[in-house]
């Protein structure tokens, strides 16, 4: 009697991250391990983002995570380890990062895929080419579009679109949404950050998921699309392919790659280089001349210099430029109304180009409590030289609703 043959999952992968156009330095993080993927963005300041990523992704790289439970936990140490380290920091507080995660589950007979999310970095499924987006944005501009009170269009271009319901390490606590799936063979899995969704559209990932390169190049070639239409944030990118061998049959398919592939760990830092920086070219001298002529490797080495003297001006008065817009653009801080709720928010009201506010703190205060002159001015936004003095103007307005609510 023949012994039907077991089935085996397999999993390739590969990713890429860049820093983009405008960014001076790379939030992301990423970890991918044969039962773990993992995508965080980090917030919170030049260096605060940067932070609370990796602390992130390391903490679940290195927690135990078997089972749903076990991955649910990690996410809860992350929050903690994120949230503490702030608080003990002071040139920190206020950070945060978004984290989405991939990984097989082995508590059921069958391995199942389980999908846990916080913030606004995305799983998408690709199946017989179909795109499906699997996670769902904790994102302010997100809750309107489900509640149907604006669309797409109008998502695209709100001044708050960028502000998350959640995220790693803001608060004590945190809240995670959860999904298990079933292996399907065929299945293509993409992590990424919002630097690639706000840069490319659905169809446009779908066609390059379609094209079955392999997932280094695939990741690579949609971080060079959302540099190439903008590169406006960090984008990172892991791809997963789901593959089932049958063990003990003749059909089965032989594997692509005879050994099993090393974790990736990618720091924010960690530099991108192109596929043909790891050799640099040789070049071969031939016999000398007693007529000098000017070869044409001279006139190109001359020519490649001064452009690259030029285009290092450019590009430093253009760094020059950009830094100092970002420092007004990010300096002091303006108490405002996000969702009936008083907040302060870290920038110049409104924005400036496309550095857009950032959520700094969350307030208990709701839009209903306040009075008339209160909800007018808070809702042109009341900018304030230092978060000092933004929490104080909030404390104020506590104090003066508490009084007006006891009769004092």
């Amino acid at each position: 009697m023949s012994v039907p043959p077991t089935r085996r999952l397999r999993l390739a992968w590969g990713g890429a991250t860049d820093q983009g156009r405008i960014r001076a330095n790379n939030q992301d993080a990423m970890y991918a391990d044969s039962g773990l993927f993992v995508v965080a963005d980090g917030m919170g300041g030049h260096q605060g983002g940067e932070v609370a990523a990796n602390l992130a992704v390391r903490t679940v790289a290195k927690a135990d995570r078997e089972s749903l439970a076990q991955l649910r936990d990690a996410i809860i140490e992350a929050n903690q380890v994120v949230h503490e380290t702030a608080i003990k920091q002071p040139e920190l507080h206020g950070m945060g990062t978004t984290l989405t995660a991939l990984a097989v589950s082995k508590e059921a007979e069958n391995p199942k895929f389980v999908i846990l999310n916080v913030g606004d970095s995305r799983i998408y499924r690709h199946r017989d080419g179909q795109l499906e987006q699997l996670t769902e944005d904790h994102s302010y501009v997100a809750e309107l579009m489900r509640r149907g009170e604006i669309d797409e269009q109008a998502a695209a271009v709100h001044p708050y679109r960028n502000m998350l319901t959640r995220a790693i390490g803001v608060h004590a606590d945190v809240e995670t949404d959860e999904w298990v799936l079933d292996p399907v063979a065929g299945d293509r899995f993409m992590l990424c950050s919002d630097g690639l969704t706000n840069e490319l559209d659905d169809s446009e990932i779908a066609e390059q998921l379609a094209l079955e390169q392999d997932p280094s190049a695939t990741a690579k070639a949609l971080v060079g699309l959302a540099n190439d239409h903008g590169g406006r944030d960090n984008s990172t990118v892991l791809i997963v392919d789901v593959h089932i061998e049958l063990v003990g049959s003749t059909d089965a398919d032989p594997p692509e790659d005879g050994e099993p592939q090393s974790p990736i760990v990618v720091p924010p830092d960690a530099p991108n280089l192109p596929d043909d920086a790891a050799e640099e070219p040789s070049v071969e001298q031939g016999h000398s001349s007693a007529v000098k002529h000017r070869s044409w490797l001279y006139d190109r080495v001359r020519i490649t210099l001064g452009t690259a003297i030029i285009s290092l001006v450019l590009l430093v008065t253009s760094i020059a430029m950009v830094t100092t817009i970002g420092w007004y653009a990010r300096s002091g801080y303006h108490v405002s109304v996000v969702a009936n709720h008083v907040v302060i928010q870290k920038g110049r009201i409104g924005g400036l180009l496309w550095f857009e506010p950032t959520l700094q703190q969350w307030t208990e205060i709701q839009t209903v409590q306040l009075t008339g002159q209160d909800l007018r001015r808070l809702s042109d936004g009341e900018q304030m030289s230092d978060l000092a003095e933004a929490q104080a103007f909030v404390a104020n307005l506590r104090t003066r609703l508490v009084e007006a609510e006891t009769g004092n």
